[in-house]
């Protein structure tokens, strides 16, 4: 027996833990149990995330279609958001959740989206507002009556600049 080689038997606790780490990874890895079917878990929460979905549907196509904000009640959208879940549930569709790990970006687009919608409306209202405004102050403009002009013209006004077409004096002596 060689005296570096210093491998030790594990000891039964060890051996013990070994075992119980290696059961439970072949279990996770293994998928459902055998002789079964796995057993969904149910997303409590769907029902919660499909009620969010339902309110912000509503709020964003409401100022198109005013009747939804009628139909859709909190009673309605609960009782509806439950049922869907419960069919999601049973089925085991959408059991990371509503939109899984994009869930921040589309409830951001969902907020921001008929905000910019809102936004450009508005502002495209503002500016046809602006226009119309801007027509008819130039049409008052125009149609006002023009200011009296008194005329008390005496003739030409002399002048000490220099008039085109004007005699050309001769000089005396005869300039030639």
């Amino acid at each position: 027996m060689d005296t570096n080689d210093k491998t030790t038997a594990p000891s039964a606790e060890q051996a013990a833990d070994f075992a119980a780490l290696q059961a439970a990874a072949n279990e996770a890895s293994a998928g459902p149990p055998v002789g079964g079917e796995a057993v969904p878990v149910p997303n409590l929460d769907l029902a919660h995330e499909l009620e969010g979905l339902i309110k912000v549907a509503v709020a964003t196509l409401a100022p198109i279609f005013p009747s939804l904000r009628e139909t859709y009640t909190p009673e309605v959208t609960t009782a509806a958001a439950g049922a869907i879940a419960a069919v999601c549930n049973k089925h085991g569709w959408m059991q990371g959740g509503m939109f899984g790990e994009w869930g921040e970006e589309i409830a951001c687009a969902a907020i921001v989206g008929p905000l910019a919608l809102t936004t450009y409306q508005g502002i495209t209202q503002d500016m046809a507002r602006a226009k119309a405004q801007a027509k008819q102050r130039e049409a008052e403009r125009i149609s006002a009556p023009a200011a009296p002009v008194s005329v008390t013209d005496t003739g030409p006004t002399p002048s000490k600049g220099v008039v085109f077409g004007a005699p050309i004096p001769v000089p005396e002596g005869g300039g030639e």
